[in-house]
This record gives C-alpha cells, structure tokens and sequence, in this order.
C-alpha cells in the first residue's frame, strides 16, 4: 500500500488540529461544564454538543485520511513519473492512410490507439508531440495535461493525397534534436526523456534514404521505434515495401 497526498501531510494535519479546535471551543457549553449543578435542559444540550462534536471530529479525520489517497498496487505501474518527458514523433504522411490495422482500419487508428495507452500507462509524465510527413512540426509543448494530449491525437489530420509533395522520416531530425535540447536545458537537465518515433517507414521522396539520428543519443535516456503496416502493401497500384 502507498499513499499519495493531495495536500501535503504537515498541512493538512495543521489545518484539521486548528479545526477540531474550533468546533470544540462553545462558551455556552463551557460554562455548562463549569456548572456543578446542571438543569435538565443544560444535561440535554451537553448530550446534543457531545453527539455533534464527536460525528465533526470524525468527518474531519475521514478528511485527513481521504487527502491520504491510499493506493493499494495491482500489478500496473502505480508510480508517479513527474520527472519523466515523453515524445511521439508521429508520421502523418498519406501512408498512413492504407487500411491494414487490426484487420480493414485505417494505420492511423492504430497509432492513436497506442499513443493513447502510453499515456495511461505513464500517467503524470510530461507529454509532447512533433508530427512530420512533407514538413516537421511540433504541435504542443510538453504537458501534464494527458487529456489535451489524447484530444490533440484524436485531432490529427493526415496530409492530402493532393497537396503531399512526399515525405521522409529525416524531415524529422532537425526539429527533435532542436525541442530535446531545449527542453533538456529548461529542465536544467534533471529530467529524463523518452522518444517514440511512430512511422510505417515510407521514404517517397526522390532519391532520399535514411540518416542516423544518433544525433539525440546525448538527449535522451530511452525509445522506441513502433512500426504499422505489413511488410508490403498494395495502394493506388503500387507497391509498398515496409
């Protein structure tokens, strides 16, 4: 069992101490108290006080114990990942397009789908997405807010069979070593990240092949690279080799 507070222990024992302080104090009761020689009415007000001061003091302790937020470990990673930055380099190229995901879906879907469950699976990280296909661009900064990230690629749109001009995994590059570093620095380099470059591994631009990207080992502490498609693929006639 492990706890994760909400406020922290220190305060939240201070304010729950200054509480039952104040429910206890009751000039009225007091001088009851004080009285040897109580009326009928006094016992019963003192009784009533009794009854309403023991249920406040227990809401309060059910309170402080609530802010605890006791956690009991089910074999799913319960830890918290506050210092831990993960990047999706995603390929929103027209490939990713072909319907060959779990059977007759769109690749795309897969992707979602997976980047989704990273990020339950990671919970508290820091999240960020850089997107590339004819062009390279990051859409969001990096964030604890998991539901905008999730929103954001449920958003992404793929390019247009009409206006891609081709696209290449090395558009890439630039662009991710530039956000590493400059995250890296800002973190005052306390943070670790992790990079999942998400692709169907189609280079169509002429004459382009693929180029290290040892350039961000310096950068980060670990990835992975997830791959869609089959290992070939008919589109439009022509043959797609993955």
């Amino acid at each position: 069992m492990i706890i994760n507070p909400i406020i922290p222990i220190w305060l939240m024992s201070i304010i729950c101490i200054v509480s039952i302080i104040i429910i206890i104090y009751n000039k009225q009761i007091k001088d009851i108290i004080s009285n040897n020689t109580r009326t009928t009415r006094q016992k019963k007000m003192l009784k009533i006080y009794i009854i309403n001061l023991c249920i406040k003091i227990c809401i309060i302790i059910l309170l402080f114990i609530i802010n605890l937020r006791f956690m009991l470990p089910n074999g799913e990673n319960m830890e918290l990942n506050s210092d831990l930055n993960v990047l999706f380099v995603i390929d929103t190229s027209v490939s990713m397009r072909a319907l060959d995901y779990n059977g007759n879906k769109e690749r795309f879907e897969g992707v979602v789908n997976d980047c989704c469950y990273i990020i339950d699976k990671l919970a508290n990280s820091k999240f960020s997405i850089i997107t590339f296909g004819d062009t390279a661009q990051k859409l969001i900064p990096f964030t604890t807010d998991s539901d905008m990230v999730q929103a954001e690629l449920k958003a992404i749109n793929l390019e247009n069979d009409f206006y891609a001009k081709g696209s290449s995994m090395n558009i890439a590059n630039d662009i991710l070593e530039k956000t590493l570093k400059e995250e890296k620095e800002r973190q005052n380099g306390n943070s670790k990240f992790v990079v999942f470059f998400i692709t169907d591994g189609e280079i169509t631009k002429e004459g382009e092949t693929l180029k290290s990207f040892a350039n961000i080992n310096p950068y980060i502490s670990n990835g992975a690279v997830l791959g869609y498609g089959t290992r070939s693929r008919r589109k439009n006639g022509k043959q797609f080799i993955f």
